[in-house]
């Protein structure tokens, strides 16, 4: 896999979990996991789980998949930041939220009333943040700009150090002990090894000096 096709990988992870952790899911985006078996193979409790193949697509959502959703990530293990890092526990919206001053130093601008979110330090908002940056990184490798290559891998590296993971790892694992069903005990394990696997990619190239 050359860089190019590592980077687009990172781009569509990114955005798949994104994706799976803003909001429930709806039938046509658990029909197109169900179906495509390399989306499957992620998810291998999933894979296995019964009510997957027996039950309606719509009954699961609504009947099991939804409640879960809820149960974890809107009433027990808020995916925010600012709950996890800040002593007093709480949702941070404010313009000094220091995910939203990191941001706006970078140039990423977030809308949140077109979001479920009510902070920009969601974890998935996050995660849409390391995609954008990754979508420009694929564009600087494609035009052999070595100089922004470099400078978007730094910004990533920085932004997993200072913010997704060093609160990811701990969220993630608290709302995998919550999680009933085996979907999202799933995305709970995928996303934390991922966001682990990606940040050793990213200080391995670092390290080797890899620019294309």
């Amino acid at each position: 896999m050359d860089r190019i096709e590592e980077t687009q990988a990172r781009i569509n992870m990114y955005g798949l979990l994104s994706r799976l952790l803003i909001e429930e899911l709806d039938v046509e985006t658990l029909n197109r996991i169900k179906n495509t078996p390399e989306f499957l193979e992620l998810f291998p409790r999933t894979k296995e789980w019964e009510k997957l193949h027996s039950k309606d697509t719509k009954k699961l959502i609504e009947e099991d998949l939804n409640v879960d959703f809820t149960t974890v990530f809107l009433l027990n293990v808020y995916p925010y930041e600012s709950v996890f890092m800040h002593d007093e526990g709480h949702i941070d919206p404010t313009a000094t939220n220091q995910t939203f001053l990191f941001y706006r130093e970078h140039g990423y601008s977030i809308d949140l009333n077109k979001t479920r979110a009510l902070s920009p330090d969601h974890i998935a908002v996050e995660m849409e943040f390391m995609m954008t940056l990754a979508q420009e990184e694929l564009k600087a490798i494609e035009s052999g700009n070595e100089k922004e290559i470099h400078r978007l891998r730094n910004i990533q590296k920085q932004f997993l150090e200072e913010h997704l993971l060093n609160w990811g790892i701990v969220y993630l694992l608290a709302a995998k002990d919550m999680a009933e069903t085996p979907f999202y005990q799933d995305l709970c394990e995928l996303s934390l090894e991922f966001l682990l696997s990606d940040y050793e990619y990213l200080c391995e190239l670092q390290e080797e000096g890899a620019s294309l």
